[in-house]
């Protein structure tokens, strides 16, 4: 191999070497959104206004630049975190219908036309309604909550496809191990994903509400910030929030942006759910479940006897284009490796694209 082979090997590896840490930063979760720890009252977020007046609480990670909209759509940024302290900037009061059409609970169906199908799964197993300080290990209840979700859905003619596969440790890394879970959904080509949690705030207050006349444990929307489907995931979170504000006002507790992606890169429409805390019950979660099902059932198909439009699976597109756009730029760089200039990456392109109009031309 001669000196110059050599350096343009030497660069071809760093070049790979490149693409491949790329991809682990775009596809990271990120740690802070991922540390779903908790159940006692040190390990709790709580977020506090600029004026002193408390926002909410969660045990999962909150960082500068979160964005939280509450119960009654008043949007916060969060500007700094000191240890449990979090302070947050009131934005203002969000209209959830902006720019969108229709109306709260008479939205026009945004799902495609045909099979209807939702995918759930479980990205940490061992989340209970136990007040205790830990988590079950292999199967919690959040699965027999992520069933009776299932099973909701399914009463209204909604297939759907259910995953319990395992994902332990409860850790930071959950996440990373879900992610072929989501990608196994994903192949199906769900309507929407849901990974079904619940928060680990010991405080039975901060989710417990009268909702048309039963005591339910709240819903929260998680969204991750550090994704390429973030516009369309926050769309549908908060059309679903809409619609939830309509039919079971106070149900949704609020809708959480948070750093990280949670694997909601995978799929549109795809949104992290949490039902109560485990100082809250299994039953007020089960209630939940049937208020959300008919939610997302309006949502997505209508009420009975609307037609379905097809609606914002072009979305899908906008990750696809975004993920042939990095191979194009790694393409060009490889070219430009191996030809020394630019001229030469040009001229590589031009006889390329000569070679197949001539050959078309030939009938080849």
């Amino acid at each position: 191999m001669s000196g110059s082979e050599g350096v343009k090997m030497e660069m071809k590896n760093k070049l790979w070497l490149l693409m491949i840490l790329i991809s682990l930063l775009v596809f990271s979760n990120g740690s802070k959104a991922t540390s779903f720890i908790g159940h006692r009252e040190e390990d709790v977020i709580s977020v506090y206004d600029q004026e002193g007046n408390y926002v909410f609480g969660t045990a999962m990670g909150v960082s500068a630049g979160d964005i939280y909209i509450n119960e009654d759509n008043n949007e916060y940024l969060v500007e700094t975190v000191n240890g449990s302290r979090a302070i947050a900037k009131k934005v203002g009061e969000v209209d959830l219908m902006e720019n969108f059409s229709g109306k709260a609970g008479i939205l026009t169906p945004i799902a495609a036309q045909g099979k209807k199908l939702i995918g759930i799964y479980h990205t940490h197993n061992g989340e209970s309604y136990l007040p205790g300080p830990e988590n079950v290990e292999g199967h919690g209840e959040i699965h027999t909550i992520g069933r009776e979700l299932s099973k909701a859905l399914e009463q209204k003619g909604i297939e759907v496809s259910m995953l319990d596969n395992l994902h332990l440790p409860h850790d930071g890394a959950a996440y990373t191990r879900s992610r072929a879970t989501a990608l196994d959904l994903a192949r199906k080509g769900p309507d929407a994903i849901f990974d079904v949690h619940r928060d680990a705030v010991p405080r039975k207050e901060e989710y417990l509400k009268n909702v048309n006349g039963q005591l339910v444990s709240q819903v929260r929307f998680v969204v991750g910030r550090q994704n390429p489907n973030k516009k369309v995931n926050d769309k549908f979170a908060r059309q679903l929030k809409a619609v939830a504000d309509k039919k079971y006002p106070g149900l949704v507790k609020g809708i959480f942006y948070g750093r990280g992606t949670y694997n909601q890169e995978i799929s549109p429409r795809s949104l992290l759910l949490e039902f109560g805390s485990h100082v809250t019950t299994k039953e007020q979660a089960g209630v939940s479940t049937q208020m959300m099902a008919d939610t997302i059932s309006s949502l997505l198909y209508g009420e009975e006897g609307e037609a379905v439009k097809t609606g914002d699976n072009r979305s899908a597109f906008s990750t696809i284009a975004w993920i042939v756009g990095i191979l194009i730029v790694a393409i060009l760089v490889f070219l430009f490796i191996n030809e020394g200039s630019l001229a030469g990456v040009i001229k590589r392109i031009k006889g390329f694209f000569g070679r197949e109009i001539f050959d078309r031309g030939n009938g080849n």
